[in-house]
């Protein structure tokens, strides 16, 4: 039986705490002081019962003080008392609403302690929710969050708190995992009781395991720290839990002594959960022995789980008294709490206790000879065991279907069914023997490793007397090495700083004229920018301003051709505006560093022939034809989007200077072991002055295209940084009225 820790309040300091908030006001001096004060009293509130008929006021009023003093902290331990005060009211809901707030302003507040206090308690109420998946992912951030804080107490908590969900789900690697944490945690702490809970839970996953051994060695261990902090409940949950390994192991009268020695335990405990799992130990170890007894304590405990509405604790009555019932033949009676215990296991969704109560059935249905309904109920324990690999369940469902195939005269189905329970009988002798043979394994290593240590602790101490020998014998000599070294060497460290001082001087200096000259360019660039974005930006939105003007105001009163005409000077304006407004931002990014660079091996015919597609309606217009003379298999190490660009302004730049009909050809080379692209057009062409500036965008003046286009001069410098970022270069060759030819080189 597995615990999960809970915290009690204290209304007396609740009290105080409200009462030292209500004197705030009586000047705004004292009210600072007493806010600022606030952080210590309010861990203290977290010690109020919660239950307290004025604990919802006193949260209340600690919320409206405190957004009045805009004090966050306590704004946020606001909502977080209001949803521990709802949780203990059973209203979850709320709760998970005033958890999440509370998570929400605690990380406003960046209080590491207060955000994993909120996210454990969310993850509580999300398992009260039975949103088991939610409740872990709250956990796994609680534990996080408490590791940043070094919290060790709330990270063991969570920890133990995770492992409590998975051993819900049948999940018993990950429950050992995060037991296994949460115990390397506690058994630092001081805290014997945490330290306690743990040794049990990881004592249960052992017991469902079959692995006893294991499972008595965790339990008693819990069992000596229960002893220690005098938990009656503790103690009488852990003989309790030794009785049950005693009674698997068949030694059924050793486990009645441990379940009698737990019954006062859990008496003097005055807890419903604790005294009816006592009853039910000892009424099952009783069934083996006394029916009349075993009856007696079996119908005990489900009267005093009733008495305090624990549905989990009525599962596992009725599971006694329906096995109780079995044993007797009684199948009929066996059938009624089954019956019950599938109930409660389907409204608690606990896979183990449902597949349970559906092997309990189909075992009560085989009695009465009920062949088919007990198979469907054996079947549907099958399916769930398959679900959560509880190997136990499978094996005996599959041993009764092979018993009842066999019964039907099914002989190939009993076999297989046979097959199938003794895969699973094995499995989990198998899984016994690997986890004993680990253990053995892990000892021996551990003790290896210790005498290795002692090996290499000796080995030290040896080595240590030697090199104190050597150092006695050296350190004449180097007494006098130094002395002269001393002598010799004032001299010369002056003359390495003097020159040491001189050249970090000169390369200072020419580090500042080299900065000097980036930023003047950078401020020529910058200026450049805003020259384009003042002018060519607005020039191209006034054209699209007056074009939508005349059409909204005489719109009747054109023809449907100049309407045509119109809207294809929108299209075109707003192509152009979106080339610019591209470029702005490529060469924006380039130059602040955020524009990604992943070279990768490209076809460069395929890049070409989608530039080609883009451009081929602007190209249309001029009459210019496209030629792409790049061999199909051409490839080269090149980003793809950068190489695009490149490609689609030197192609845009051939078209806007070619005159009407003519043509441009891209063709490729190889030199160096790079691939030379080459872009040329038999357009206007350009001096000599015109190409020495053609790659820099804070001297270019652009002229206007053969079309009337206008330009920025940005493509062709966007193009340059782009090439070299490739590693690479560009350049041009060209003469006026023969056309240019621009050409980069990119790696093979």
């Amino acid at each position: 039986m597995l615990k999960r820790e809970s915290f009690n309040l204290n209304r007396n300091l609740l009290l105080s705490f409200f009462l030292l908030l209500i004197c705030v006001g009586c000047n705004k001096k004292e009210e600072r002081d007493k806010i600022a004060n606030a952080e210590s009293y309010l861990k203290k509130f977290e010690t109020i019962e919660v239950t307290t008929d004025n604990y919802f006021e006193f949260t209340d009023s600690l919320y409206k003080l405190s957004k009045i003093n805009n004090y966050q902290r306590g704004i946020a331990k606001s909502y977080f008392f209001k949803g521990k005060y709802f949780s203990a009211k059973g209203k979850n809901i709320e709760a998970l609403d005033n958890f999440n707030q509370a998570v929400k302003l605690s990380k406003q507040t960046n209080e590491l302690i207060d955000i994993g206090d909120a996210y454990y308690n969310l993850g509580d109420t999300y398992l009260n929710l039975k949103k088991r998946s939610e409740a872990i992912a709250a956990l796994k951030q609680s534990a996080i969050v408490r590791m940043q804080s070094n919290d060790s107490t709330g990270l063991g908590s969570s920890f133990n708190f995770m492992g409590y969900i998975y051993w819900i789900i049948s999940d018993y690697d990950s429950a050992v995992y995060y037991f296994d944490k949460a115990l390397v945690i506690r058994n630092k702490l001081p805290n014997l009781a945490n330290r306690a809970t743990t040794y049990n839970n990881l004592g249960t996953v052992y017991y469902n395991w079959s692995l006893y051994d294991k499972a008595l060695d965790h339990y008693l261990h819990s069992l000596e720290y229960m002893k220690e902090q005098k938990n009656n409940s503790g103690i009488a949950r852990c003989l309790s839990n030794i009785g049950l390994v005693y009674k698997e192991t068949a030694q059924n009268e050793k486990a009645i002594e441990y379940y009698r020695e737990s019954l006062p335990y859990a008496n003097a405990s005055n807890q419903v959960q604790t005294i009816g799992y006592a009853y039910n130990c000892l009424g099952t170890a009783f069934s083996d022995v006394n029916k009349d007894s075993a009856l007696y304590y079996l119908k005990k405990s489900l009267d005093v789980y009733q008495s305090g509405n624990d549905t989990v604790g009525l599962a596992l009555a009725n599971q006694g008294l329906g096995n109780f019932y079995l044993d007797i033949k009684d199948p009929k009676n066996a059938k009624v709490y089954f019956i019950q215990m599938l109930k409660m296991a389907l409204n608690e969704n606990v896979p183990m206790r449902v597949a349970r109560a559906y092997k309990g059935l189909g075992q009560a249905y085989l009695l009465e000879n009920d062949l088919i309904t007990a198979k469907e109920n054996f079947e549907k324990s099958i399916v769930i065991g398959e679900k959560s690999s509880i190997k136990f369940i499978l094996r005996d469902a599959f041993g009764n279907l092979a018993e009842i195939y066999d019964r039907l005269g099914n002989t190939e189905k009993a076999f297989v069914a046979l097959k199938q329970f003794n895969k699973y009988k094995q499995d989990i002798e198998d899984e016994g023997m690997q986890k004993r043979l680990l253990d053995l394994k892990n000892k021996s290593e551990y003790e290896r490793f210790q005498r290795d240590i002692q090996e290499q602790h000796y080995q030290n101490e040896k080595q240590k007397i030697y090199l104190i020998a050597t150092i006695t014998a050296i350190f004449f000599l180097l007494a006098i090495a130094i002395m002269l070294f001393r002598l010799n060497g004032k001299r010369k460290k002056i003359n390495i700083l003097l020159q040491e001082k001189n050249a970090l001087i000169e390369g200072q200096s020419k580090e500042i004229n080299l900065k000097n000259v980036e930023l003047l360019e950078l401020n020529e660039a910058k200026e450049k920018l805003f020259s384009i974005i003042g002018h060519d930006l607005r020039s191209p939105f006034n054209t699209l301003i007056n074009l939508a003007t005349m059409l909204k105001e005489d719109y009747h009163e054109f023809s449907e051709k100049e309407r045509l005409e119109y809207i294809s000077g929108f299209e075109e304006v707003a192509i152009k505006t979106y080339e610019l407004v591209e470029n702005l931002l490529n060469l924006s990014a380039s130059r602040t560093g955020r524009v990604s660079f992943n070279p990768d091996k490209v076809e460069v015919a395929k890049i070409i022939d989608k530039v080609f597609h883009l451009l081929t309606p602007q190209a249309q217009k001029k009459e210019v034809k496209l030629f792409n003379k790049i061999d199909s298999n051409t490839t080269a190490l090149a980003d793809q989007p950068m190489l695009e660009i490149i490609l689609r302004n030197l192609t845009n730049n051939a078209i806007k200077y070619s005159h009407a009909g003519g043509q441009i050809e891209i063709s490729s080379d190889f030199a160096d072991h790079n691939l030379i692209i080459s872009v040329q057009d038999n357009g206007t062409g350009m001096d000599e002055e015109t190409k020495k500036n053609i790659f820099n965008i804070n001297t270019i003046h652009s002229k206007n295209g053969t079309g009337g286009e206008r330009g920025t001069g940005l493509g062709l410098g966007l193009c340059k940084e782009f090439v070299e970022k490739h590693g690479g270069c560009i350049g041009v060759e060209s003469e006026p009225g023969k056309g240019s030819k621009f050409f980069f080189s990119l790696p093979l």
